[in-house]
């Protein structure tokens, strides 16, 4: 089975599952450009080790676009018995489609998540409208990414939904941290507190720390909240965190994937308030560290994975009272149980167990 995929830049969660699909299928993926302008330079550290790689050489146009005509290059140059398009707004993507369409190659369309706006720019409409219908299949992650594709053409019946992860199998705890575990770890990232949350992001105004803090007013002096992630809105925050009196709350400045989840592990809970996310994969990466999660309903992984008492809680942003009570709930033990099942259900190995079934089945027809 030749496989060509289409994406946007060698993420290393993509690039973890690539390598475990090239084991069982012939897999060409083709990157449209090496990186994204915004992210920190270790954020890459995953190689391409079990499929043929191809990053193209790319003229960048901001921080996810870039003008390549590689791709279309590479989809001519062989004979693929599964083409897999991930997205619409690059121009790669555009160009591919249009061939496609004009030369009536089947194809699947895929996503990491979507969310509709609750005002569209009448230019992506139309660029929505027109590249999302006309795929053979879908793949999405979440029944509100789902209902992102049907919003905008796609026929409900041909979506197929993905556990979405970026973490293996190994990688999530068999049992949550004991007291004296999680005090090692909370050591060694020089965390304190008798209760501990942490949150993670960039600094951005999406991420919206900036009420996480405000909430954190309103929580005992001993919940230590901590902030890793790096971004323009540092210094406001600190301000923040300053006049507000809050020693309580630190930012810890940018984590790579694997320190990140050793972090976790000290924690008690965490907490994202993140106004907006296509998916949100941090919210399954918390939960594989035994983590119950706090997170507002509108980010798309956290209606899709968390259930109330179960594994964390779900809020409404601008809920102070509510968001305070949620955190304080967090810290019942038995939710870490929860957290750790939900995570099980979802890694890169489930991933990558349902793309090959769906191939299979998707060549049959």
């Amino acid at each position: 089975m030749k496989v060509y995929w289409l994406f946007n830049h060698p993420a290393p969660y993509k690039v973890d599952l690539f390598n475990l699909l090239g084991q069982s299928i012939d897999l060409t993926v083709v990157f449209e450009r090496a990186s994204e302008g915004d992210r920190n330079a270790t954020f890459y550290s995953e190689k391409a080790t079990g499929f043929k790689a191809h990053v193209c050489n790319s003229i960048k146009l901001g921080t996810l676009n870039s003008f390549t005509r590689e791709p279309l290059k590479i989809l001519k140059s062989d004979q693929f018995d599964i083409v897999v398009i991930n997205g619409w707004r690059m121009y790669a993507e555009r160009v591919v489609i249009r061939y496609c369409r004009r030369h009536k190659i089947p194809y699947v369309f895929a996503i990491n998540g979507g969310i509709v706006p609750a005002k569209d720019n009448f230019i992506k409409k139309y660029l929505k409208k027109k590249y999302i219908p006309g795929a053979k299949s879908y793949l999405a992650p979440d029944l509100r990414s789902g209902k992102y594709l049907t919003h905008y053409g796609a026929d409900e019946s041909k979506i197929h939904y993905f556990p979405y992860s970026t973490v293996f199998e190994d990688q999530v705890l068999l049992a949550p941290y004991t007291k004296s575990q999680k005090e090692a770890t909370k050591t060694k990232f020089r965390m304190v507190g008798s209760k501990t949350f942490i949150s993670s992001g960039q600094l951005i105004e999406r991420k919206n720390f900036s009420e996480l803090i405000d909430a954190w007013a309103s929580l005992p002096q001993d919940y230590h909240l901590y902030i890793a992630g790096d971004g323009p809105l540092k210094e406001s925050l600190l301000k923040q965190i300053e006049s507000l009196g809050l020693p309580n709350v630190h930012l810890m400045g940018y984590l790579n994937h694997k320190d990140m989840l050793t972090c976790f592990r000290g924690a008690d809970s965490f907490v994202f308030l993140s106004k907006e996310d296509i998916y949100g994969h941090v919210i399954n990466e918390a939960m594989s560290q035994g983590l119950p999660v706090v997170c507002p309903e509108c980010v798309n992984a956290g209606s899709n994975l968390i259930k109330d008492g179960y594994n964390g809680y779900l809020v409404k942003l601008g809920d102070k009272e509510g968001i305070v009570k949620a955190i304080e709930n967090s810290l019942d033990p038995k939710l870490a149980e929860g957290a750790l099942a939900t995570a099980r259900e979802n890694t890169i190995e489930k991933t990558a167990e349902f793309h090959l079934r769906f191939f299979e089945e998707y060549l049959k027809q």
